[in-house]
């Protein structure tokens, strides 16, 4: 069985960097699986890393019922693009924004301008460790 990429998905990147196959591919701006190389990750992982890995928990699905998945964009069947395009762009925000991992951004921001300013401080003071040993 394989897995599919919904319309769900944001474009974040996070499944290219974490599947083990390399069966990911895009174009830029669209992304798909290809079957042929998905294996469900078995034999390296217990969980599919592409469906692990999504901020939106619903755009990498097991390919089980094609009618239960939506793989059909708003934006090929409507009339009027770019208000289709709003539409979509505000529920996928508004969709990420909802995900459990809203203050993932907020933690990680705070560690790294701690680290930075950590950093500063070192650097002023000249108590910065030499990069090469």
């Amino acid at each position: 069985m394989t897995y599919v990429i919904t319309d769900q998905c944001i474009s974040c990147h996070r499944c290219l960097q974490t599947c083990p196959t390399g069966a990911i591919e895009t174009d830029g701006t669209t992304f798909r699986i290809n079957a042929d190389r998905c294996n469900d990750c078995q034999g390296a992982y217990s969980v599919a890393q592409c469906r692990a890995a999504c901020p939106t928990l619903g755009a990498c699905v097991l390919l089980t019922d094609l009618q239960a998945v939506s793989l059909g964009t708003q934006l090929e069947t409507a009339t009027d693009y770019w208000s289709a395009w709003f539409e979509t762009y505000n529920n996928r925000i508004a969709r990420l924004q909802a995900s459990q991992q809203q203050g993932y951004w907020q933690r990680w921001s705070h560690a790294y301008s701690q680290s930075l300013k950590n950093l500063q401080t070192q650097s002023q003071t000249g108590t910065t460790p030499p990069l090469v040993p």
